[in-house]
């Protein structure tokens, strides 16, 4: 449970830190509504995209990884679809998403040592 909390505030780390990288790519309304879409993509990550990218392993393969981006970026740019209050274009969802996967890798293996 611990483990889940703690990937969940990274999370919510790394997409304040993605807002301040990409200001013109990323707008919303509130600093709340940031933090609810860092919940929310935080949720995701941890119980939506590992189911994913199982079902999607065979089509991974085949792109070299290239489909694991693309399911990245998806989420990214969903995540801030379900939301009111918070708006991301194509281009900033696809750079987030790499942003997303190298800072969330460097916090994790900084800030959550196993």
């Amino acid at each position: 449970m611990f483990r889940i909390l703690a990937h969940i505030g990274l999370t919510v780390v790394t997409v304040l830190i993605i807002r301040e990288i990409l200001p013109d790519e990323i707008h919303y309304d509130t600093t709340q509504t940031l933090l609810i879409f860092a919940l929310i993509l935080g949720l995701a990550n941890a119980f939506v995209l590992p189911v994913l990218r199982a079902i999607t392993m065979p089509l991974t393969c085949l792109t070299l990884g290239l489909f694991a981006f693309v399911l990245s970026a998806a989420a990214f740019y969903v995540g801030g679809l379900a939301l009111d209050g918070i708006e991301i274009t194509y281009l900033g969802a696809a750079i987030a998403a790499v942003l997303f996967g190298v800072l969330n890798s460097v916090l994790d293996s900084v800030l959550l040592r196993r």
